[in-house]
């Protein structure tokens, strides 16, 4: 897995489509309502000390993910303890996203096919898409985001002919509140779920080394579009209707309408959903494939791919019934996400400066 690499730009590619699929669906920062900007752009700032954090983590031990960094920190015993954490994470994202994906397919499109086929196609498009490599992964996002990014960009004018700029009126009329808990929400969902790529990615895996400019161009780029898209939508919708539509930004998408000559945009959006959650699924996949191969010594992770992923396939038909207990459970688990995302990490950076301090101490007592 250490020999795979990607350019820069194939590294960006893969965490703005990984952040753009689900959130620009499924809509971000509700909570924090009119001062959605607000929250977004103080999600963007805390995310980037996150990802500096975990740069920090991966350069400090190079040539190495961050489940073999786990095992150099904390040993074998402990540090397979929280490894397994990790796996269980990707695993769970993984049967998440692949669930978003049938029901948002259910719903707006094919409506009398079962969720299970969905599911059940998109699942052997990953695992044989994983078994490629993560090389093959980057070129489809570098080829696809090039198309992707510029439509949804120049699609957003296209609803200025529905905005109420008193949408986001009046700032801050709830206090700050709201918007901590806006921003709390979208940098564990989709800011800081890039840890995936922590999972896959290792200072050398990318051809030019600088993996914090790929983490943070990928964050800004993503992170951008997202809040171009999210606070456009709030203003053409309104509050009541971004807060309650299952896919707000399809639902403002769907609504316009250039003198019955430019309908339908929404497809867009859809479409960006498609590739995007077709590429979360992969990279959770193979950053789980690529923990469960490190715990065990495995030589190669390939040929795990495929029982992994239907495991993936059993958890995301049998965990929830409807898009609504699928929402509803991210706020159950939201603190698991903290605990992954932001507060492991934390404790994985100061074991690692403590035991390279103590590793210099020792060599430098020798000499």
């Amino acid at each position: 897995m250490n020999k795979e690499m990607i350019s820069s730009k194939q590294g960006i590619s893969m965490i703005v489509l990984y952040m753009i699929g689900s959130a620009l669906v499924l809509g971000s920062a509700k909570e924090a309502k009119a001062d959605i900007w607000i929250a977004i752009l103080l999600g963007i700032v805390v995310t980037i000390i996150i990802i500096a954090m975990y740069s920090r983590i991966l350069n400090r031990f190079p040539n190495n993910n961050l489940y073999q960094v786990i095992i150099l920190i904390f040993g074998r015993y402990i540090g397979t303890i929280i490894c397994l954490l990790y796996i269980f994470y990707s695993l769970y994202l993984a049967a998440l996203v692949l669930l978003d994906f049938s029901m948002f397919i259910g719903i707006v499109g094919l409506e009398s096919t079962p969720e299970s086929v969905v599911a059940f196609m998109v699942i052997i498009l990953a695992i044989v898409g994983v078994k490629m490599g993560v090389e093959v992964l980057g070129r489809f996002a570098e080829f696809f985001i090039k198309i992707i990014y510029p439509v949804i960009l120049l699609t957003v004018p296209l609803m200025l002919s529905m905005v109420n700029v008193n949408n986001l009126k009046p700032v801050l009329a709830n206090g700050f509140q709201p918007v901590l808990e806006g921003a709390f929400s979208i940098i564990t969902f989709p800011f800081a779920e890039i840890i995936i790529f922590a999972m896959i990615f290792s200072s050398k895996s990318v051809k030019e080394g600088k993996l914090f400019k790929v983490f943070t161009y990928g964050l800004l780029l993503g992170g951008g579009l997202i809040f171009v898209t999210e606070v456009a939508t709030y203003l053409s919708l309104g509050p009541y209707a971004y807060e309650s539509a299952y896919f707000p930004v399809y639902s403002a998408l769907s609504r316009i309408n250039l003198r019955d000559i430019l309908q339908r945009v929404e497809i867009v959006i859809a479409v960006s959903f498609l590739l995007g959650g077709f590429l979360q699924i992969s990279a959770c996949l193979l950053a789980c494939c690529n923990g469960i191969s490190t715990i065990m010594k495995l030589k190669d992770y390939r040929f795990i791919v495929t029982p992994i992923g239907m495991l993936v396939l059993i958890i995301s038909l049998t965990t929830y019934n409807d898009i609504m207990e699928n929402i509803n459970s991210f706020n159950v688990f939201i603190y698991f996400h903290l605990f992954i995302q932001i507060i492991l990490p934390i404790v994985i950076l100061i074991a690692g400066e403590i035991r390279i301090a103590i590793n210099n101490k020792i060599s430098s007592n020798k000499q």
